[in-house]
This record gives C-alpha cells, sequence and structure tokens, in this order.
C-alpha cells in the first residue's frame, strides 16, 4: 500500500462500541486507511465478535487489539486508554462511538435512566478524553458520533438527544481547549441508521424511522459504512482545517 492508499499508517485509533453496527465499520474503514486499532466493546457476548474483528483489519497490514470496558464506568476510561499505551505506547485518533438509547415518554423517564444514559454517552467520552491528554499526540483526532436525535424533537428521546447535545457541546470546547496542540474535535450527526441499537427500540419504533426517511433527499435508511466514510476523512490529514464542527450524514433529512 502507499501512503495515499493508506494515510494513516503508524497511527493509533480508539473506537469505542467498536465490535458492531456503526463502530465495527469504523474500524473496518480506518484499518483500511492504515491505522492501528484499540477495539473497546462492553459485553462479554462481544468478545467473540472483538477477536474476529482484529482477524478481520490484520488482512490491511495493521495492528489490532481489543479491550472490554465500560464506558460508562467509573474506571471504563482509563482502562481503554491504558490498553491503547501498553499496545503502541500512544494515541492519535479518539472515536466516542459508544452509546446507549431507550427512548421512553417524559412521563416515563426515570433518575436511573438518566443516570444510565448520560453515564455512557457523555461522561464516559469526557473522561476518556482527558485520561488520553498525556497520550494524545499533536495533529490528534476526536471524532464523536452523536445523533440527528440531538437538533430534532423526536417524542420520547429527551435523555438520550440531551445526551447526544452534550456530546457534541464537548465536542467544540475540546476544539477550542486543544488547538494549540492542533488537535481537531468535530461531531458525526448521523440520520436513521438501521443498527441493532435503533432494533432494539422495537417495530413501532422501526416504522417511525422508515416513515422519517420520505422527509431526507433520499427516502432510504443510511448505512454504517457511509457514517464510517464520514469518519475516516475527519481522521485523515485532510481535514485538518475541520474542527469545533458538526458533519451531517442523514441523505438530505430535513428537519423540523
Amino acid at each position: 500500500m502507499t501512503p495515499q492508499q493508506q494515510p494513516l499508517k503508524g497511527k493509533v485509533a480508539i473506537v469505542t462500541g467498536g465490535s458492531r453496527g456503526i463502530g465495527e465499520a469504523i474500524v473496518k474503514h480506518l484499518a483500511s486507511k492504515g491505522a492501528d486499532l484499540v477495539i473497546n466493546y462492553t459485553s462479554s457476548s462481544s468478545e467473540s465478535l472483538a477477536k474476529d474483528l482484529i482477524e478481520q483489519v490484520k488482512t490491511h497490514g495493521v495492528k489490532a487489539v481489543s479491550v472490554q470496558a465500560d464506558i460508562g464506568s467509573l474506571d471504563g476510561p482509563k482502562k481503554i486508554v491504558n490498553a491503547a499505551v501498553e499496545a503502541f505506547g500512544k494515541i492519535d485518533i479518539i472515536v466516542n462511538n459508544g452509546a446507549i438509547a431507550d427512548f421512553q415518554p417524559l412521563t416515563d423517564t426515570t433518575v436511573e435512566l438518566y443516570e444510565k444514559t448520560h453515564n455512557v454517552n457523555v461522561r464516559g467520552p469526557l473522561f476518556l478524553v482527558k485520561e488520553s491528554l498525556p497520550h494524545l499526540q499533536e495533529y490528534g483526532r476526536i471524532i464523536n458520533i452523536s445523533s440527528i436525535a440531538a437538533r430534532l424533537g423526536y417524542p420520547g428521546s429527551s435523555v438520550y438527544a440531551s445526551s447526544k447535545a452534550a456530546l457534541e457541546s464537548l465536542s467544540r470546547v475540546w476544539a477550542t481547549e486543544l488547538a494549540e496542540k492542533n488537535v481537531t474535535s468535530n461531531s458525526v450527526n448521523p440520520g436513521p441508521v438501521l443498527t441493532d441499537m435503533a432494533k432494539s427500540q422495537g417495530q413501532d419504533f422501526i416504522d417511525g424511522l422508515q416513515k422519517s426517511t420520505e422527509r431526507a433527499a433520499f427516502h432510504r435508511f443510511g448505512t454504517v459504512e457511509e457514517i464510517a466514510n464520514i469518519v475516516g476523512f475527519l481522521a485523515g490529514p485532510e481535514s485538518q482545517w475541520v474542527t469545533g464542527d458538526v458533519l451531517s450524514g442523514n441523505g438530505g433529512y430535513l428537519y423540523l
């Protein structure tokens, strides 16, 4: 592979929630660009998925390790960073992809749901970036996977939408705080993508998403590969002048 074909050769990328869905696609795409990978997963049931993924990405001539850690726990971020530093000695790219979603009407929203969601979707990324700072290289990249829900008024999305809006805000703060190190920080804002997380919300939710795509220029769900392509751009050298921004990958989905 030439440097043009693998512009991320020698870079080390952490991808949280990297064993399935959008995270898996991001891992594969960054590997194809030459990045070495730290694949985070939460559940022990995903261990085999992570191991299989490591074997797949090695075909691109890159190295990869996996680490089981709950990003929403107090020690999860540090565990992920320690695994990256132990394996590769540095960090160049952080993709905050790991997230949970549980759509409930406001009347059914609980403190437990709020805390669980914000611990994973907000506190986890915040402290992962903080723990990474001593090892994050100049011209590093922080890429936060947000959601179109952060900017739309989906019924039942109070907790999830607020967590993603908070993540976008953190992303803008990091863009200014880390600029002197030439680190960029951006969010990717996917529209409807039919992932396992979306399917877990039930058929009524899926039907609603399907109907909502009628408002988009492309009347279909997005694919995980299409989101991964956006992440690949932000991870590469061509995006150095892009920071503090939100790139919306939603097929022309119209905002309410």
